[in-house]
């Protein structure tokens, strides 16, 4: 497999595992919990997702790092890990709560950042990324 479809095949990976987080983002901002719930004796499944949306944002940072869309693109992949970063913190800063309420998630899933890092993920996956 070439460098570019290595990172392509990175890349997606990674953004399955961010849209399936932010699919439970949104059920979980649904549900009005006030407080988060630790299941059995493990850590909840909240922070089971933002922890793996966080190392998928990594992941975009490391493929990204090697350049995405040549010299037409260089530009957008400029704003494209300043979003990553964003939403990377928006991440970190709800994993550094001592519990996470519905409310929190809600107002981290409606930030403008957050969706436009979201919608950089699809025009990269059906523009940038070479065809499946």
């Amino acid at each position: 497999m070439t460098d570019t479809l290595q990172q392509a095949a990175a890349l997606r990976a990674a953004f399955d595992v961010i849209e399936e987080s932010y699919e439970f983002m949104l059920a979980y901002a649904a549900q009005g919990r006030k407080h988060e719930m630790a299941e059995g004796a493990g850590e909840s499944q909240i922070r089971q997702y933002l922890r793996r949306m966080l190392a998928a944002l990594d992941e975009c940072s490391t493929a990204v790092a090697g350049g995405i869309g040549g010299r037409d693109g260089a530009a957008f992949a400029e704003r494209f890990r300043g979003d990553i970063a964003v939403a990377r913190s928006v991440v970190s800063l709800l994993l550094a709560q001592p519990s996470i309420s519905s409310e929190m998630v809600d107002n981290s899933n409606g930030l403008i950042a957050l969706r436009a890092f979201l919608t950089d993920v699809f025009f990269v996956d059906q523009v940038v990324l070479p065809p499946r």
